[in-house]
């Protein structure tokens, strides 16, 4: 087998900033060793903490990575079959394993063997700002717990999400090679969709086209097709066979080298409704006004205030609007969305109310009229914007319009 798989790299000096950035803030905090769980759960979004420091993951791959304060990280992956190829996929990590009897006792063996017994270890996976309910199991935690009795375990809160909020160079450039991925399953809905096709068709082109150039699965991709679909789309296509005058709403999750974008466009297979078009024009009015707005050290809240007004003065109403990040996860910091606005109320209390350069982050704007058809169909625009050092810039190439199909 070759020594070297052809898959996206980050570069070793890329490594070392993040390694040398989150030791240095364990010493600060006093803690010895870092127990990431990088669990593929949410679309792989409950990896993003582990693949940060160890670039495992993809295709449902666990990552359980043992970080300390010095020396060699240990990443466990799920059977021993898969850790040669993790050893020529990446080159960051040389120290892999695979699970060996249950997940506590694994970690628990790897931890006694570093010395950590009475050490202070921090953990996600627990409860935090991904997951509020967590992902690890009640059942691995208590069995680590009660092997270590004399470990001081603590509270892992917002550090690798605060430090994941603003992207390096490199990250930007994957981010990028997401959203040429992007725009070019959006191009390939416009060249596929029309009456007489199979929504599961055109789903399946677009997926296609997405791996076909190294993009990654799973990864989060919402379609609706209808005559009027409901404001946003939903999980799945199905097998029926398109017809004229339908909209395709959809939400798609580009991924590549584990580095999400997302972006929504609004199609319709021949001429759309006047209202339709109406509701389009909104949303992408609305973006407008923030892409006017948004620049480093500029309020978040006040930047979407506008935005908002410009949405309420065009009597529209909201289904999902805001922004939310994205990097190897989506819901990333910052966040601020007008459709969850107390759960992000935590969010901006963490990372400050201001834009920061380096930031990467969905912009969506889903919108709806309550006065035609009872607010029960809509449109969809979104775009990820990355804030540089003057201002800001949308990532996706793909056209703005309205897409009309025949």
């Amino acid at each position: 087998m070759r020594d070297r798989l052809e898959l996206p790299r980050l570069s070793i000096a890329e490594r070392d900033r993040r390694w040398s950035a989150m030791r240095n803030e364990m010493r600060q905090r006093g803690i010895d060793c870092l127990v990431l769980w990088g669990w593929p759960a949410m679309w792989d979004f409950c990896t993003a903490n582990a693949r940060y420091l160890c670039p495992i993951g993809g295709n449902a791959e666990n990552n359980t990575l043992i970080f300390p304060l010095e020396g060699e990280p240990t990443s466990f992956v799920f059977m021993p079959t898969f850790t040669e190829y993790w050893r020529r996929a990446q080159d960051w990590v040389t120290d892999i394993r695979s699970r060996s009897g249950t997940w506590a006792n694994t970690v628990v063996t790897r931890i006694k063997e570093l010395g950590f017994e009475r050490a202070t270890i921090a953990m996600d996976g627990l409860a935090g700002p991904l997951d509020p309910d967590g992902w690890l199991p009640h059942s691995i935690y208590e069995g680590i717990r009660l092997a270590l009795p004399n470990v001081r375990f603590v509270d892992l809160g917002d550090l690798l999400e605060t430090m994941r909020s603003t992207k390096s160079r490199e990250e930007i450039a994957m981010l990028e090679q997401a959203a040429r991925l992007g725009d070019k399953m959006l191009e390939a809905c416009r060249e596929h969709a029309g009456p007489g096709v199979r929504e599961s068709e055109v789903h399946a082109r677009m997926t296609a086209t997405m791996l076909a150039d190294g993009g990654e699965e799973p990864t989060l991709f919402l379609w609706a097709c209808d005559r009027y679909p409901l404001p946003h789309p939903f999980r799945m296509p199905t097998t029926r066979p398109m017809e004229a005058r339908d909209l395709i709403i959809c939400e798609i999750h580009p991924k590549i080298g584990g580095y999400f974008t997302h972006v929504e466009r609004t199609f319709c297979l021949g001429e759309p409704d006047r209202e339709t078009r109406r509701i389009y024009d909104g949303c992408v009015a609305a973006f407008d006004r923030g892409m006017e707005l948004f620049g480093p050290g500029k309020s978040i809240r006040a930047c979407m205030d506008e935005v908002k007004r410009v949405i309420d003065d065009a009597g529209l109403g909201i289904c999902e609007t805001g922004i939310h990040g994205h990097g190897l996860a989506s819901l990333e910091y910052p966040r601020y969305r007008f459709h969850a606005l107390k759960a992000d109320q935590a969010a901006l209390a963490t990372i400050g109310d201001e834009f920061k350069t380096g930031m990467v982050f969905a912009f969506n704007i889903d919108l709806f009229d309550p006065k035609w058809r009872n607010g029960q169909t809509g449109a969809v625009f979104a775009d990820t914007v990355v804030i540089t050092e003057t201002g800001a810039r949308a990532l996706h190439q793909f056209s703005r319009e309205l897409q009309v199909i025949g």
